[in-house]
């Protein structure tokens, strides 16, 4: 794999980042790749001040107290960056769903990185702040006191193209990331549905209110 050019392409750090700034950059240490097995621990509350991205495969960030799926990871999708300068008082897990190809940075590697260019410094911050919006709209979805409310606080939060949504995530999961029942969350995307609120073909969800 041409790491360079992965990177440039896909790594939110490396945003208009000059190619000649690139090269020199790629060769500072704390850059590395690893392989994992299906169900093996990437990452965890022991080995955390690092970033990673998945290059190949499909990955979990689960809740280190009870299991709860947090978050799925697939190919090109970054994990560990909001917690890299500072363990969380948290702790996750991030296991492989197959098997994993991960590019690995660690703290050193990142910090050189922001010290050579502030183009480098603000696409760190720029990441920062949509994940601090990210998790604002998660406490939303938490806090929320009607069902249909919590639900539809949480849909807001996933990736969608304009105000379309391809629901890849199973009932059972959004229940539990919710904190209610599945004949609740039927319950809920009825209500939704039935007000006009949102629109639903199988899996595609439409937002008529956003």
């Amino acid at each position: 794999m041409d790491k360079e050019k992965y990177l440039s392409e896909n790594f939110f750090l490396f945003k208009n980042v000059p190619p000649e700034l690139l090269t020199k950059i790629l060769k500072l240490n704390g850059l590395g790749e690893n392989k994992f097995s299906q169900g093996e621990i990437i990452q965890n509350d022991t080995h955390f001040n690092s970033i990673g991205i998945v290059v190949k495969g499909k990955a979990v960030v689960k809740s280190g107290y009870d299991g709860v799926i947090i978050n799925k990871l697939n190919k090109n999708d970054v994990y560990g960056v909001a917690a890299l300068f500072d363990k969380p008082t948290y702790l996750t897990v991030v296991q492989a769903v197959t098997e994993c190809t991960i590019i690995t940075m660690d703290k050193d590697f990142i910090t050189e990185c922001i010290k050579s260019n502030p183009v480098i410094a603000l696409n760190y911050v720029e990441f920062l702040a949509k994940k601090v919006s990210f998790l604002n709209k998660k406490i939303n979805a938490y806090t929320a006191k009607s069902a249909e409310s919590k639900l539809y606080a949480y849909l807001l939060q996933l990736p969608r193209n304009g105000n379309t949504l391809e629901l890849n995530i199973d009932m059972s999961t959004i229940a539990k990331m919710i904190g209610i029942g599945r004949a609740t969350l039927y319950r809920a995307f009825e209500k939704l549905i039935n007000s006009g609120t949102i629109t639903k073909n199988e899996k595609t969800i439409t937002f008529n209110e956003v």
